[in-house]
């Protein structure tokens, strides 16, 4: 009821059986307020926070207010070199650029970061080189708000949630019905949500579907088109570089045992 009425009237279908759903836009203030909350608090802890998908940057500003104890960064793919794409180049312009407020400072501080963060090599590049300092606060909370495409989405999540510190968050928006984001939801979520029962009793033998998050999930929350991973007490981990990039049959269930049965 308190969505509703925090939610502009435009972006209400009045026409759909849940009541939730919203043509346009996304509203994901309840979500972050129960588990960003924390954070957001003057007096937390200084933890570092990795925004995937900065665009024209609208998203980091509303993060920078809410989050004042963070060092945030963010990655963004529009402010590579402009060209042809199959060049490894961009050719649809700088997105990032438009943010004048921001654009410049955060490339001199190097926490705006241009790449492609589907890719383990550019990503490695910035967590060693930029992110994992010696002086560097814990990473706590890293966001998926980038393509909305499934492969890129879950190789964000088999990347960084090993990496990030004990309690903290691997959050991905935008798993909504849409053809690029569905196997996200339909072929990854059953998975992890399998690995999150896995007990591995001796009488019952079974393997987690995925090896590298099973051991570090204490929890999924997921309300409409967003789900929370969240961190559980076990240290961070750094795993080589092959054992971070998503495995063949992560987007594809049936090659999970467990959900044979």
């Amino acid at each position: 009821e308190d969505d509703q009425k925090e939610t502009p009237p435009a972006c209400i279908s009045t026409t759909a059986g849940n009541k939730k759903c919203r043509p346009r836009g996304h509203f994901y203030h309840t979500i972050y307020n129960r588990w960003l909350g924390e954070y957001s608090d003057k007096e937390a802890d200084p933890f570092q926070f990795l925004e995937i998908g900065f665009y024209n940057g609208k998203g980091f500003e509303a993060y920078l207010e809410f989050l004042p104890k963070a060092e945030a960064h963010s990655m963004e793919i529009s402010c590579i070199e402009q060209g042809p794409r199959n060049e490894g180049k961009w050719p649809w312009g700088n997105f990032a650029q438009k943010n004048e407020k921001l654009y410049k400072p955060l490339l001199k501080q190097d926490r705006l970061h241009c790449g492609d963060a589907s890719e383990v090599e550019f990503l490695n590049k910035i967590w060693t080189e930029k992110m994992k300092r010696p002086d560097a606060p814990p990473l706590k909370v890293v966001i998926d708000d980038a393509s909305h495409v499934a492969r890129h989405m879950a190789q964000s999540v088999f990347f960084w949630f090993p990496r990030i510190e004990p309690g903290g968050l691997m959050i991905v928006e935008d798993i909504q019905p849409t053809g690029e984001a569905n196997p996200f939801r339909t072929q990854f979520l059953p998975q992890i949500l399998a690995d999150l029962h896995f007990c591995g009793l001796p009488d019952f033998p079974e393997t987690p579907c995925f090896p590298t998050l099973q051991p570090l999930l204490n929890s999924v929350h997921c309300e409409m088109h967003i789900c929370v991973f969240e961190r559980n007490d076990e240290p961070a981990v750094e795993l080589s570089l092959k054992d971070s990039e998503i495995p063949p049959g992560a987007l594809d269930l049936s090659t999970c045992k467990v959900l044979k049965k």
